[in-house]
């Protein structure tokens, strides 16, 4: 299958260069997936590590918006949990934005996009860091809702501690209760404070080797629990996420999901002339633009990327998606963000070629 061999070129060479330690791609057609590759170790530093393999968990960042938080928002609202158009303040009274539930899913809600507030919070001596978290980012400075969308942490936070409450459960298990189990996500799961051992690292700085937690500074000193970032998952749980995604709005539901709410979520904009629907972003249609490259459709598509260089991108009509999980920020973040843009677009055109010529 030469487009396979092609694909796992990409990989390999990508790897022979400090574009991290290992990379694993799933490409789906029609709501099934037809390659799946995995390369790589789980560190280069402070040693070699062993071989990953489809069990490996990849730290996923931003993954976690569309993969945890809005797809819990999905079920509840499907279930009559959640009201998109609640005000924020109807679940923390405290917050600055005036803005819905459904600004917040669209990054519309005038919330900034990030705070570092881990600064505080590493220092130490907080009885309840997520808690301080939380009234941080509900407390910060929000401009007027609705108007213009700016893709947002600090929104993110405060939906996960919204569907917390809506779910009458910790963020972990809502998203395990609402989302993991339903759907067979068996690897995807949150570490929390607990380092997960099936794990490829992230970034060495003056936390140690991070591995087996999460990246993100504010998750990380926040307790690893958090609507904007802190999911893990393997390979194989990311495709059957995108499958179930493709296959519910196509009106196959799958898991607690309802296919009308799906939808909604797929095609809705909070804000005028946002590219960002309900937990997911659209491709970009200027040449040379979007992390899903050139071929990869732009009528019916919805994606998202993560820090730690991850990303995924779907075509709803035909079912199709191509998922990339790498760990670029290892052993540093610094360097590789053209190198990760340049792999991502890669991927997804030779995805669209390998699917486009039957495999």
């Amino acid at each position: 299958m030469p487009n396979m061999r092609a694909i796992a070129a990409l990989l390999d060479a990508a790897l022979a260069t400090p574009l991290g330690s290992a990379a694993a791609v799933s490409i789906g057609d029609a709501g099934v997936e037809r390659v799946q590759l995995v390369r790589g170790t789980a560190r280069r530093v402070p040693d070699v590590g062993p071989a990953i393999d489809e069990h490996t968990a990849f730290d996923l960042a931003s993954l976690t918006k569309p993969m945890a938080t809005a797809a819990l928002a999905m079920a509840l609202v499907g279930h009559a949990g959640l009201d998109l158009d609640a005000p924020v303040r109807r679940w923390l009274p405290e917050a600055a934005t005036a803005g819905t539930v459904g600004h917040l899913l669209g990054h519309a809600a005038g919330c900034a996009a990030h705070v570092e507030f881990f600064r505080s919070l590493r220092q130490g001596g907080h009885a309840d860091p997520y808690g301080e978290l939380i009234a941080s980012a509900a407390r910060n400075p929000a401009a007027p809702p609705g108007a213009q969308a700016l893709y947002s942490d600090l929104g993110y936070l405060l939906l996960g501690a919204i569907l917390e409450r809506a779910a009458d459960q910790p963020l972990d298990a809502a998203f395990r209760s609402w989302v993991g189990e339903p759907l067979g996500l068996a690897g995807a799961r949150y570490p929390g404070a607990a380092a997960l051992p099936l794990a490829v690292a992230t970034e060495l700085d003056d936390r140690g080797l991070v591995s087996g937690r999460v990246h993100d500074e504010n998750a990380y000193f926040g307790g690893g629990i958090c609507g904007h970032a802190g999911l893990f998952a393997t390979i194989g749980d990311v495709a059957t996420f995108a499958a179930a995604i493709v296959e519910t709005a196509a009106g196959r539901p799958r898991g607690r999901w309802r296919t009308d709410v799906v939808r909604q979520f797929l095609t809705t904009a909070a804000a005028p002339g946002a590219t960002w629907r309900l937990g997911w972003d659209t491709p970009s249609p200027a040449p040379g633009i979007s992390h899903a490259g050139d071929r990869w459709p732009r009528a019916g598509a919805v994606g998202h990327t993560g820090f730690t260089g991850t990303s995924l991108w779907l075509d709803l009509p035909r079912g199709r998606w191509v998922a990339l999980l790498t760990n670029r920020v290892h052993p540093t973040r610094h360097g590789t963000a053209d190198a990760i843009k340049a792999l991502r677009r890669a991927i997804g055109d030779a995805a669209w070629t390998m699917l486009e010529a039957g495999g």
